[in-house]
């Protein structure tokens, strides 16, 4: 998959951004119809967690995570039918970031995913998003770059998940 830079990145943010209400509502109906588990992640697990914190932030993750989603479906086609990566994926990708992140949060460590930090300008556009928010919670603002992060991460292993499901005929 492609990192997208510059231009590209752009191009797909401004699609995202413009969307209408038809056209917002059709990407989420398309994602939960093909990603329940990973969406009711998205939209229940993680905000859940950080709306004590701050509920303000909690509606700004969701709100990126829709951008995701719609940059993602643009860039990169149709998020992948949860039937063509498995049911596993989800969980042993969740695992495995789990664990990057433990040890990521352990004092004396870069924090630096070995293999999936390819992303990284969209990363830094949503955390820049997050910090122009006004919020009193630093706890909610790293805890939302956090779940940006892994939701962008999940995003990666999704669709490398499908590829490697559906290799491109040479």
């Amino acid at each position: 998959m492609q990192q997208l830079t510059d231009k590209p990145l752009f191009a797909v943010l401004q699609y995202a951004r413009n969307q209408d209400e038809q056209a917002g509502r059709a990407i989420l109906e398309r994602f939960q119809t093909r990603q329940p588990v990973f969406a009711q992640t998205l939209f229940n697990v993680f905000p859940s967690t950080m709306v004590d914190l701050d509920q303000a932030m909690a509606h700004l993750f969701m709100d990126l995570c829709f951008d995701v989603i719609a940059v993602y479906e643009h860039a990169f086609g149709k998020v992948p039918d949860q039937r063509i990566v498995g049911n596993r994926w989800f969980e042993e990708r969740a695992e495995r970031l789990d664990q990057e992140m433990k040890l990521a949060a352990k004092p004396n460590t870069t924090g630096n995913s070995n293999d999936q930090d390819r992303q990284t300008e969209l990363v830094n556009f949503l955390h820049a998003a997050i910090d122009q928010h006004r919020c009193p919670s630093t706890d909610a603002v790293r805890l939302a770059k956090t779940m940006i992060f892994t939701t962008v991460q999940l995003f990666d292993a999704l669709y490398d998940a499908a590829e490697s499901s559906h290799p491109l005929d040479h």
